[in-house]
């Protein structure tokens, strides 16, 4: 869904609201030179004064490219939200 909106007095709002297919953004991301691949982030246990959380790890991908190394900064869905930004960048 797209929402264009005129804010005076020559702005126009764009709001985008999509649902898209995991492997339709591995996808984009493969165009553009990522290679996708399986990660674990570990969370280390963590006990404060009334929380307590257990370890935990989370699977996910991370995109990277050539001579990249797999972290938690390259995990997919930051890399598209970097890629989009760039996409968007010339209107905006």
């Amino acid at each position: 869904m797209i929402n264009l909106t005129e804010k005076p007095p020559d702005l126009i709002k764009m709001e985008v609201q999509m649902t898209i297919p995991q492997t339709e953004i591995f996808q984009f991301l493969q165009s553009k030179g990522y290679e996708i691949k399986g990660f674990p982030i570990h969370y280390a246990a963590t006990e404060e004064f009334l929380v307590s959380d257990p370890a935990h790890t989370w699977h996910t991908f991370t995109a990277t490219k050539k001579d990249e190394v797999q972290c938690a900064d390259n995990q997919f869905l930051k890399v598209f939200q970097k890629e989009i930004k760039l996409l968007l960048k010339p209107i905006s």
